[in-house]
């Protein structure tokens, strides 16, 4: 086993010995940070800008570390509000957020995160959409530039929009779906490989995504958007 298979077993080991519903200790975020610092010297795609279909697809976040203060104290399965992961654009409804992945299109430039939630009593699932689009910046080939422009909630269990209104506890007017101006937003693609991604983001956050072999939910409405 290479240098660099053996830093990514050790960082994937940790990952799994975490529990998703408990926020990861200081002392294990600082650990986890010092395991990456190591490993993404070896990274196999050191300007992903440039080979865009290589971060293209499905993935799925393992560990989420956004920086900003008001939201980096939670675990990977948290309850929150519609308000909070819609950028305020949404009403703030009780979730439970189960799994959250992040979708990529090199063709569109689709950059969406999808939040997949419970509702307030976990009798319903749905999923958010935060859809964006990144660019490229000339002067850093690990960087995407990424301007989130609107959300989307959808349910997964067919549905239609008045039963997921009503399941999420959502007035019948509300809409579902709304544009906003975009927040000027930015990712460092850091360490890439065919199923590991880290991102150092522009808060000073960290994300670990592992690639998942799935259909994307998003980017088939972001092409069509």
């Amino acid at each position: 086993m290479s240098q660099r298979e053996e830093l990514k077993a050790k960082i994937l080991e940790f990952l799994a010995q975490q529990d998703p519903t408990v926020l990861i200790s200081e002392t294990d975020k600082e650990q986890l940070r010092f395991m990456i610092d190591e490993l993404v010297p070896h990274t196999p795609v050191p300007e992903p800008i440039n080979e865009q279909s290589k971060a293209a697809g499905v993935w799925v976040s393992l560990f989420a570390s956004f920086g900003a203060k008001h939201s980096d104290d939670q675990p990977q399965h948290h309850t929150t509000n519609l308000a909070f992961l819609s950028f305020g654009n949404l009403p703030a409804a009780t979730v439970h957020v189960t799994e959250v992945r992040q979708e990529i299109d090199a063709d569109t430039k689709a950059y969406n995160n999808v939040i997949f939630l419970d509702n307030e009593d976990r009798s319903a699932q749905g999923v958010l959409v935060v859809h964006g689009r990144y660019s490229a910046d000339d002067e850093n080939p690990q960087r995407y530039s990424v301007a989130f422009s609107g959300v989307s909630l959808h349910g997964v269990e067919g549905q239609s929009d008045d039963e997921l209104r009503q399941q999420f506890g959502l007035e019948p007017d509300t809409p579902l779906k709304k544009d906003f101006k975009p927040p000027a937003l930015h990712s460092d693609i850091v360490y890439l490989d065919d199923d590991l991604r880290i991102n150092f983001g522009g808060l000073k956050g960290f994300y670990v995504l592992l690639r998942a072999q799935r259909p994307a939910f998003s980017l088939a409405a972001s092409a069509a958007a």
